[in-house]
């Protein structure tokens, strides 16, 4: 198939492999057709805007290219694969920089790039140098070792554009990279794109700014519900709305009539003539030397204007013209060329419903193609598919490798959040101190259990498993914020493995537990808690409360998956984190609970571990315990984990 859109550029240009090809891309939301059978390709080495409104479909066709999203129909290359069938080799080849900031604003500046480094299989040198090479050239040196959140606007922007290029990717996505910047911080953007493009990279913008359109892009598809509806360079698409114009301003309002006659006389066109504003408008074919002869005969007949101007056409008035007639003739089928100033009709206006583009959205009726086209693979890049494609035990171990390796550098990210953030580390801290303060106090001291031995000695297992049992919500809290904060994307555009985004986290906050263990154990120990059977029975221990947290930080995982939004995942977490642990046995005995909950308690995960945790530390029962507890961990994680990652993976 031919593509409807034929990009403006020389002959060896077109003649070489696209960098970027789309060929009839579909997608649809319910009944909503984001896309209608996109067609376009982009040279390397060069800059393709993309304009539409919101709702356009912009923002789908840069998820669809950049690996975040699959297509429903049609097919698109970049770099040479395959979007669907090479997503994750594609990922080493390109950098993106969404609509949102997608930095960890608790992360310094060289932290986050560093990350990105790490996460794209660079090395631990190589990511640090790359690091400070994109501060530098970024101007951020002087701001690296400051946490994101401290940055302006302009500066987490170009901390984001940083973040895209690590790697040096040939080709970059930005989606409306200046939404939100002040008009400084759009110029200093802007120059750096420059740079970026003139260092040969290729690059597909979208945007709502036309005058950024104007001076970045080589060439410009214009986007609306879904199909394209003009093509071409900037002058082509502004030479559509008539070229050049003369706008005049005039003094007095009597003088109007006489300068109106002597511009149409001039021009061959009826002005437009505002009498409020005292400024007439009138299309100016031959440029320049027009508006001199229209000044000499003003001259002549004695009058002076107080303002004049030869104007060219702006993209913001191609873009009313466009929608303008999009929306009066949504039906019609048509196709304008689009003449350079030579005449040389190279670019293409196309309305929805063109006869001559093929429709994968199945809405021309019979004959339509409807089904996704088969990826078509040259033997060089057979040859590399299968080359890279899964095969014997060396590719295993490397997988693994990776796999740890990725896993190892989200963990590092996510502890260092905890440092950088007190709320939490009070919360991890102080709030199971507390627990075991007034919980010592009133159930030791004033309300006089009968439990074998000191109190305290029977309340610390329940504090060490109520310790990280709590702790757990944060997994799903903050996999939530990553997702609010388009984190998610950033890493999903990355080549790394999929899996590590939640192993990362959720062995991060493996150990915070281990940490929040033995800080617990020194709180006990002053306050007179001891350990009854000796070093070995208390390391089990600690092995189980910790195993028991990172069994719960997966239930947590699938919370925060589920509801992707902070507030909702806290609420959620303490829903279900509330009753199993303060109706089991890590305060008091099941047999003080009224009838009715013991039932329950007895029952309870949190009491199954706990007890065999005393029975451990203290003397008593363990094997029947022990076994229990093997059995709910095994359970939760052979449950939720799978829950998780297919949750993960539906939802990017």
């Amino acid at each position: 198939m031919t593509p409807t859109v034929a990009l403006m550029g020389d002959a060896t240009a077109s003649d070489a492999r696209p960098m970027i090809l789309v060929e009839g891309l579909c997608k649809s939301f319910g009944a909503v057709k984001a896309l209608a059978g996109i067609d376009f390709t982009v040279p390397a080495g060069t800059v393709m805007g993309i304009l539409g409104p919101n709702g356009a479909g912009k923002t789908t066709l840069v998820r669809i290219l950049s690996t975040l999203m699959s297509p429903d129909a049609g097919h698109a290359e970049v770099a040479g694969f395959d979007v669907v069938r090479e997503s994750r080799a594609l990922r080493s080849t390109i950098g993106l920089a969404g609509q949102n900031v997608a930095i960890d604003e608790h992360l310094t500046g060289f932290e986050n790039l560093y990350l990105v480094g790490r996460l794209r299989q660079i090395g631990y040198r190589e990511a640090r140098r790359e690091a400070g090479e994109l501060l530098e050239r970024f101007n951020l040196v002087d701001a690296s070792g400051r946490t994101a959140r401290t940055y302006s606007g302009g500066m987490r922007r170009r901390l984001d554009l940083a973040a895209s290029l690590v790697g040096h990717p040939p080709v970059l996505f930005l989606d409306e990279p200046t939404t939100g910047l002040d008009p400084r911080a759009r110029l200093e953007l802007w120059e750096v794109i420059e740079g970026l493009v003139a260092d040969g990279t290729t690059l597909l913008l979208t945007t709502q700014y036309l005058e950024e359109a104007d001076r970045l892009a080589s060439s410009i598809i214009v986007v609306d519900q879904g199909r394209i509806i003009a093509q071409g360079s900037p002058r082509e698409l502004k030479a559509t709305v008539g070229g050049e114009q003369i706008e005049l301003s005039l003094a007095s309002a009597s003088d109007l009539d006489g300068a109106a006659s002597i511009l149409e006389q001039v021009s061959g066109a009826a002005p437009q003539v505002n009498v409020e504003s005292r400024k007439i408008q009138v299309a100016a074919p031959r440029g320049s030397a027009m508006l001199v002869d229209a000044l000499r005969r003003l001259d002549e007949v004695g009058i002076e204007p107080d303002d004049v101007s030869l104007r060219r056409p702006a993209l913001d008035d191609v873009f009313l013209a466009l929608t303008g007639h999009v929306a009066e003739d949504a039906g019609g089928a048509r196709s304008v060329e689009l003449a350079d100033d030579d005449g040389a009709g190279t670019g293409k206006l196309v309305a929805p419903g063109d006869a001559g583009t093929e429709n994968l959205a199945g809405d021309d009726g019979p004959g339509t193609e409807t089904e996704p086209r088969k990826p078509r693979i040259e033997p060089q890049r057979a040859e590399r598919v299968a080359a890279s494609a899964p095969a014997g035990l060396r590719h295993r171990a490397r997988w693994i490798t990776g796999t740890a390796t990725d896993t190892r550098v989200v963990m590092w990210r996510n502890l260092l959040r905890y440092l950088r953030l007190p709320n939490l580390l009070v919360f991890t801290t102080v709030q199971p101190v507390m627990f075991v303060l007034l919980f010592d106090f009133v159930f030791g001291g004033v309300i006089k259990l009968v439990v074998h031995g000191p109190y305290i000695d029977y309340l610390m297992p329940g504090i060490f498993l109520q310790a990280v049992v709590f702790g757990s919500t944060q997994t799903g809290i903050g996999l939530a914020e990553d997702f609010s904060r388009g984190m998610v994307d950033r890493f999903r555009s990355l080549p790394m493995a999929r899996v590590a985004v939640l192993t990362g986290r959720t062995m991060a906050d493996t150990v915070r537990n281990i940490f929040v263990v033995a800080l617990m154990t020194g709180v006990g120990a002053i306050v007179g808690f001891r350990i009854e059977n000796g070093v070995l029975p208390a390391l089990v221990v600690v092995v189980m409360a910790v195993v028991f947290g990172m069994a719960f930080s997966w239930i947590s995982a699938v919370i925060g998956l589920i509801t992707r939004d902070v507030e909702a995942a806290q609420a959620a977490g303490f829903v279900w984190i509330l009753p199993l642990t303060f109706a089991s046995s890590a305060f008091v005995p099941v047999k003080t609970m009224p009838g009715w909950l013991q039932a329950f308690s007895k029952a309870d995960p949190v009491t199954v571990v706990v007890d065999a945790m005393r029975g451990l530390l203290l003397g008593g029962p363990v094997a029947v315990h022990m076994y229990e507890s093997i059995a709910w961990v095994a359970g939760i994680v052979v449950v939720c984990v799978p829950v998780a990652l297919r949750l993960y993976r539906r939802l990017t």
